[in-house]
């Protein structure tokens, strides 16, 4: 798969985005900041899409339907806020079909749908911002070191193939708690509803609270001797 220059300053090219944000909708998708999620691009809206991207900013959001049923109507209704991101990796087949990689990059917010003009949808929107207690990143390290020690607690309950220990080392290394939560929650979290809820969470300190349960309830249940739910 194929890596091309990304914008200089993939933020930057996000906010400009917003104006005209190309959307790519799928049923149970959660693309997290700062995290990578692959897709597999067939249908020839989509094919359009990709192609219009990778031959400017190379940004697309990727919101998600209401239900599975959606999947193939036209301009079904889709959840507000979803993951925006850049597509850092790509291999095109000679039928048109790309399988892509997404670098989530911030929470946006739909706002508006714009007329149609193309094959595909695109809307106005706005950057979320995290929203911090009272504080800052500094009232939450108490709760990050709790997050940071389930990590490690799976780590140790699970094969070195399964990508955990990989994720407590990098989680002991970072220190912005937004993007320590959502990579966890990227690696731990596997049911679209609950990611759907961390995706959509804006207060830190609730998101972090968020994935500290989920990451304490698979280590209970890998601590019983069970397999967590796919």
């Amino acid at each position: 798969m194929a890596e091309r220059i990304a914008p200089r300053d993939p933020r930057a090219a996000l906010r400009k985005a917003v104006a005209a944000l190309k959307v790519f909708p799928l049923h149970g998708a959660a693309v997290l900041p700062g995290t990578p999620a692959p897709f597999h691009i067939f249908e020839p809206r989509y094919r359009a899409l990709v192609g219009d991207a990778l031959a400017g900013d190379r940004i697309l959001a990727v919101p998600t339907l209401f239900g599975k049923s959606d999947a193939h109507a036209l301009r079904p209704p889709l959840r507000a806020i979803c993951g925006a991101g850049i597509v850092e990796a790509e291999e095109r087949y000679p039928d048109g079909r790309y399988d892509i990689v997404v670098r989530g990059l911030a929470r946006v917010r739909l706002l508006e749908e714009l007329p149609p003009g193309r094959l595909y949808r695109e809307f106005r929107a706005e950057v979320l911002e995290d929203v911090l207690p009272p504080g800052g990143a500094r009232a939450l390290q108490g709760d990050l070191e709790a997050l940071r020690q389930l990590v490690y607690e799976l780590s140790t309950k699970l094969p070195r193939e399964s990508g955990a220990p990989q994720l407590a080392e990098a989680v002991a290394q970072m220190k912005d708690p937004s993007a320590i939560v959502d990579l966890v929650a990227a690696a731990a979290i596997s049911d679209p509803g609950e990611r759907q809820g961390v995706l959509e969470q804006l207060d830190v300190r609730r998101r972090l609270d968020m994935v500290i349960e989920e990451v304490a309830g698979v280590v209970l249940v890998l601590s019983r001797g069970a397999k967590p739910s796919a």
